[in-house]
């Protein structure tokens, strides 16, 4: 809890399937959104992505993922009714403001943070 703390905005701390891709790709990544607030994300993903990087996020849904350790944060069940929870966005833009590799992990995984900069229409 002392990281909930020290942030600006409540964070949701809810495991969550979300995937990305760039601006001007179609191909989607899949990731886990580890926790998120009304301004930003920290996700878990295969990829590494430079800071500065734009792109769109999307919440993922009830899919099957490819990824079959994601499969935990895919339809849980488990809805918590917070405020902070309230705020997924179903499709945003974000700028990829930290990207540091995983440590500890039996693959290579990254810790990414966004901070969105506005609702991809």
């Amino acid at each position: 809890m002392i990281e909930q703390k020290r942030r600006q905005h409540p964070r949701c701390m809810k495991d969550t399937a979300v995937n990305y891709h760039f601006l001007n790709h179609s191909t989607q990544n899949e990731a886990i959104a580890r926790n998120y607030s009304r301004f930003g994300m920290y996700f878990e993903t295969r990829r590494s992505l430079l800071p500065g990087t734009i792109i769109v996020i999307r919440n993922y849904g009830c899919k099957d993922p490819v990824d079959p350790d994601l499969a935990p944060a895919f339809c849980s069940g488990d809805h918590d009714t917070s405020e902070a929870c309230q705020e997924l966005k179903t499709q945003v833009f974000g700028e990829v403001k930290r990207c540091e590799m995983l440590k500890g992990t039996t693959d290579q995984r990254f810790g990414i943070a966004v901070r969105y900069i506005g609702p991809a229409t």
